[in-house]
């Protein structure tokens, strides 16, 4: 099969052309193939659509006049000295509201701890100089999985923070701003979310009470899910064009280290010469055996 030359719409309207070989086609096909709704790569094609995400979010947090304002997808929250944080699903309510969506389809360590530092970075990733700390704005944390972490039958698990006393007296709810909301695909306590949830997690079946997700799903799927492919090609080569483009950057910081330590090295090399400095000296700056350093210098 001969590389093709394909061109598509994006969200802004412009026009932008992929060349792809036979086995990016395939990989393509393979993801097609295996994907439902709700597995992450498909999921971030639906939640691009703000019409979704509000359906998505009114059946998950049971409030049927909840406004989704603006939506993101894989949104990057960089930091300068720790882990950069990328989230699956991000929207702004009209209450001011900041939700965020985790997909975890599989088990995973550490959940609470890598809410908790999500929902720090939120906040401090939103939050502006002088903005006082009644101010700072809620954050809902939803973390989706197919498995019931918690193994007590339940759809939904609700995390609730209260202050107690030393004499284990529950006094007040603690209001840090945060709401954190376990949700499954097993529970059956909860039959609105289940059935919704169910919808999610296969390509065949609609369901007329939830016609935003019922017409997203039918759009990608049809026609041997061409839509889909297409959209799903977009994302992998700007993901892969994001990729190439960081690699640049480490190679340019790395290129930048490389010639810090030859200039380095020519001036102790100068200075031993000179008498300057002691072999071993310089040697131990550089890292460096004075046989190693000798050798390089040309001192024998």
């Amino acid at each position: 099969m001969k590389p093709q030359k394909i061109t598509i719409k994006t969200k802004d309207k412009e026009i932008k052309s992929f060349t792809i070989d036979s086995k990016h086609q395939r990989e393509i096909d393979k993801k097609v193939k295996e994907s439902y709704p709700l597995k992450n790569d498909t999921f971030m094609l639906f939640a691009q659509h703000k019409n979704f995400c509000q359906e998505f979010l009114r059946v998950i947090l049971q409030d049927k006049k909840l406004v989704v304002l603006e939506n993101d997808i894989q949104k990057n929250l960089p930091t300068a000295f720790s882990k950069d944080v990328i989230l699956d699903m991000f929207c702004k309510l009209g209450d001011g509201s900041i939700v965020n969506v985790e997909i975890q389809l599989t088990d995973e360590e550490g959940h609470e701890r890598r809410i908790f530092m999500y929902a720090s970075k939120i906040k401090s990733y939103l939050t502006e100089i002088g903005t006082k700390y009644k101010d700072l704005k809620d954050i809902i944390t939803i973390y989706l999985t197919k498995n019931d972490i918690f193994k007590k039958g339940s759809t939904v698990y609700e995390v609730k923070m209260n202050v107690v006393s030393d004499q284990g007296e529950d006094i007040s709810p603690w209001n840090a701003g945060l709401k954190v909301y376990y949700v499954n695909t097993v529970g059956l306590t909860n039959k609105n979310i289940n059935e919704y949830l169910q919808l999610l997690l296969d390509k065949t079946t609609f369901n007329r009470k939830y016609k935003v997700t019922s017409k997203t799903k039918k759009e990608y799927y049809e026609k041997g899910g061409q839509k889909m492919s297409k959209e799903l090609r977009q994302m992998m080569d700007e993901e892969r064009e994001a990729g190439r483009k960081e690699g640049m950057k480490e190679g340019i910081k790395e290129g930048r280290k490389e010639g810090i330590k030859e200039g380095m090295m020519e001036s102790f090399i100068l200075m031993v010469k000179k008498g300057l400095v002691e072999l071993a000296d310089a040697a131990k700056e550089l890292g460096m055996t004075k046989k190693e350093f000798s050798k390089l210098a040309g001192l024998y």
